[in-house]
């Protein structure tokens, strides 16, 4: 990740034409600018004393702490000499200049995009540092638990030589070890932990029971898969439901049904919709329920949620079945969201379908999206190795600028031209004979493939001709670590689901290897990336090209395609079906030899993540509202915690209150006050939350009568909420008054004011394929020729 400072070094500098590049790319800025203060920083560093310098370092750190939230200048310069001196002295590990170049970005509030094995890590520790120095509290934000107590450990001795304390929150903490933790000056969680504390931070009865600090500085790692490709993600804190939920089964309705006769599936395999003979068998099956009127909705929905559960998700694709439960594979990493789902109804589908035993569901007690929850902070900074890529997106959506930092060494990766076939079929056969003839000649190579039936059947195929692959996919990523240490080794074949963040980089000739074991390696040509098929996003190519070529070694990447690929299997560009159309120039292997079709495959891509980035918006746009209603509603509930006259307001002048302040005492009243009135606004607003999703998922067929359907969620939302906290307070006075007080104590359980025995918590993947009333309008709209 780093070394030694070299004993000749050189300055940075920036080519012309990167900056002429930079300047023309809307949300990029120039990261070169600080290049001189690290050029003296470094300098000083390399020329201080290996003896005193340390304690000359700490010396003036204690000068330049605290005060200013400014990191610019001569004090920007200063720390950055400190920060390499101690990091050196403590982690055994001198960040290069180019880390230091990031480092200085990142406190201006500049997104870095640094390559794979540049030392991210130790970047992110340098600018959380330099930040509680100035007495900010900082959360670096990761992606999954390991990473947060893995570089919570790595970097705590530099936060020790900074005088800083650092801590780690995961999963298994419990409530009191988080509470603690959150105290430390930097705390390392990952980003669906911290949201979920936010939740049940919310739902707390008493002002002990928070275990959160307030928010300040956030430092995301991999800021472009959190910011972007997670930004709509709903997290959720769920408990039983108060009353018995209803359904319909269809299951079975659904598995009777027959491919194209009965229901249709696009081209692109997003969506599936019922046939004129499908309606017709369900109007057969379900009599005198007209499917597209308001009242058959609640059917129609469920018919299309088990279609998207029978037909495009997939097994070993989208889920994988293990220890008995249906969990989703990641799309965007390629590993099981161990505490993710889909919406109750899409997941119990899945489960029905798979013979499963249905996960327990109840009532959506609360839910954040990341996207709110990053925008909480005060100040917001992170790096990735794609960020440029969406530098645009982040300065629309976030107001941050996003920065290129060169390789500490100049990469040497060759990027080979891609390969295009006519079919899956010919695709991988090409995939397995240049595996082979890598293979041979002792040069490691990695397969990139979409999904585990993908990696499984590479690894199977490859197997019969006598070669060995180690598996990373979402069924074994517990193994990751070992299988990732040894695949730079010579002769190494390992195939891989998507690679982000993962947290570590291929070392050639394998983890610990030594330096004529890397020379041997490396002579053979570095690693070779193939990647088998394109990515929804090319910022996922990316990151697999990357995985090859690491600090100036040699590697080498080449993307595989085939028109049958989701990213390009039925998309039109300029009018020109790709799978139909290109199909017939092909030679005798299968490779489409028409010039130009890559460029298509590349329109088609970016196309593509266009639609997500749509998607995300309009998902945004409605939950605005939402998220601001919540505001109203927790500044009530935060007034009713820390406040006993708030607590009491609403019972003021009931019969029964100065009779329970005799019989129960003034604090006693006033703290069952506030678990009735706390209890209300909860339950009220999981109401809310209910209605709003109903509405949700019906609010498209107002398109038939040519109306907006945000504009009328957006109008029905407004008046759902209208009166919510007076609704909460006079049911407050109706449980009041409900009271039994015997023995001097109130029973409030008696009451009916039971809390949730048991919350949980998880992500929803929102259906990928778009909602089941999206289906219902679109065919609606064809059969009404609108």
């Amino acid at each position: 990740m780093s070394g030694p400072a070299p004993t000749t070094r050189g300055t940075l500098r920036f080519p012309q034409q990167f900056k002429n590049w930079l300047f023309n790319t809307p949300g990029v800025t120039d990261t070169g600018n600080f290049s001189g203060v690290v050029n003296r920083a470094a300098e000083r560093a390399g020329a201080a004393d290996p003896e005193t310098g340390p304690a000359q370092a700490r010396e003036l750190l204690s000068q330049i702490s605290g005060g200013s939230r400014q990191w610019t200048g001569q004090r920007l310069e200063d720390y950055l000499f400190c920060a390499r001196i101690l990091a050196g002295k403590s982690l055994d590990m001198t960040p290069f200049d180019t880390q230091l170049l990031s480092a200085a970005n990142m406190l201006q509030g500049t997104v870095v995009e640094m390559d794979t094995g540049e030392g991210k890590t130790l970047v992110g520790a340098l600018v959380a540092g330099a930040h509680a120095l100035e007495g900010r509290r900082v959360h670096v934000l990761t992606v999954n638990d390991y990473l947060a107590g893995r570089d919570a450990q790595w970097m705590r001795p530099f936060y020790e030589s900074l005088g800083v304390r650092t801590a780690s929150v995961t999963t298994e903490a419990t409530a009191a070890e988080k509470k603690k933790a959150y105290l430390a000056d930097v705390v390392y969680v990952s980003v669906n932990e911290l949201g979920f504390d936010v939740l049940r931070d919310r739902s707390c009865t008493g002002q002990d029971q928070a275990v959160l600090q307030p928010f300040d500085v956030g430092i995301v790692d991999e800021i472009d898969s959190v910011l972007v490709d997670e930004a709509v993600v709903p997290l959720v804190l769920a408990g039983r439901a108060r009353t018995e939920l209803q359904g319909v089964d269809v299951a079975d309705f659904v598995r009777s049904l027959n491919p194209d006769a009965d229901y249709a599936v696009e081209p692109d395999r997003r969506n599936v919709s019922l046939t004129d003979a499908g309606i017709g068998r369900a109007g057969a099956r379900w009599p005198g329920v007209e499917l597209y009127s308001a009242e058959g909705t609640p059917l129609f929905s469920s018919i299309n949620v088990a279609l998207h559960a029978e037909v495009l998700l997939q097994r070993d694709v989208d889920y994988i079945v293990r220890d008995g439960r249906a969990q989703i594979v990641s799309d965007s990493r390629g590993r099981v969201a161990h505490t993710q789902r889909w919406p109750d109804g899409l997941q119990a589908a899945v489960e029905t379908k798979e013979g499963l035993v249905k996960t327990e569901q109840g009532e959506v007690l609360d839910q954040l999206l990341v996207r709110d929850l990053i925008k909480s902070f005060a100040t917001v900074t992170g790096m990735s190795g794609t960020a440029v890529a969406v530098a645009e997106y982040l300065r629309t959506h976030y107001s941050l600028d996003a920065g290129r930092i060169p390789p500490h060494l100049p990469s040497i990766r060759r990027d080979l031209p891609e390969r295009i076939y006519a079919t899956a079929a010919h695709r991988d056969a090409a995939v397995v004979e240049a595996v082979l003839a890598a293979h041979a000649a002792g040069q490691p190579v990695l397969i990139g493939t979409h999904d585990v039936a993908t990696s499984e059947r590479f690894a199977a195929e490859l197997a019969t001709r006598d070669v060995q692959c180690q598996v990373l996919n979402a069924r074994n990523d517990a193994l990751e670590a070992g299988i990732i240490a040894q695949a730079g080794r010579k002769y190494a074949v390992t195939v891989s689901t998507q690679m982000a963040g993962r947290g570590t980089d291929i070392l050639l000739g394998g983890k610990g290897a030594d330096a004529a074991v890397h020379g041997e390696v490396a002579a053979l040509g570095g690693l070779l990336v193939v990647i088998v098929g394109r990515f929804y996003s090319p910022r996922l190519d990316a990151q697999l090209r990357g995985r090859a070529g690491r600090q100036g070694d040699p590697g080498a990447s080449v993307v595989y395609s085939s028109i049958e690929d989701p990213a390009a299997n039925g998309q039109e560009v300029h009018g020109l079906e790709l799978s139909s159309s290109l199909a017939g120039d092909a030679d005798d292997a299968g490779l489409v030899t028409r010039a130009g079709v890559s460029r298509l495959l590349d329109r088609t891509q970016r196309l593509a993540e266009q639609e997500r980035f749509t998607t995300q918006e309009n998902s945004w746009k409605y939950n605005e509202l939402i998220a601001y209603q919540r505001r109203v509603v927790l500044a009530e509930r935060d007034r009713v915690l820390t406040d006993d006259d708030a607590a009491l307001e609403p019972f003021e002048g009931a019969e029964r209150l100065e009779g329970l302040r005799t019989a129960l005492g003034g604090p006693e009243v006033a703290r069952v006050c506030r678990a009735i009135l706390l209890f209300q606004l909860d339950a009220h607003w999981s109401d809310h939350l209910a209605l709003l999703s109903e509405q949700r998922a019906a609010i498209h067929l107002r398109a038939l009568g040519r109306q907006n359907p945000l504009d009328e969620f957006r109008r029905e939302t407004i008046l759902a909420f209208e009166g919510f906290l007076d609704r909460a307070a006079d049911s407050a006075r109706e449980s009041f008054d409900a009271l039994d007080v015997a023995d001097g104590a109130v029973d409030l359980d008696a009451a009916g004011l039971r809390r949730p025995s048991s919350t949980w918590t998880y992500v929803v993947n929102e259906d990928p394929f778009g909602s089941p009333s999206d289906a219902a309008v679109k065919w609606l709209l064809k059969k009404l020729g609108k």
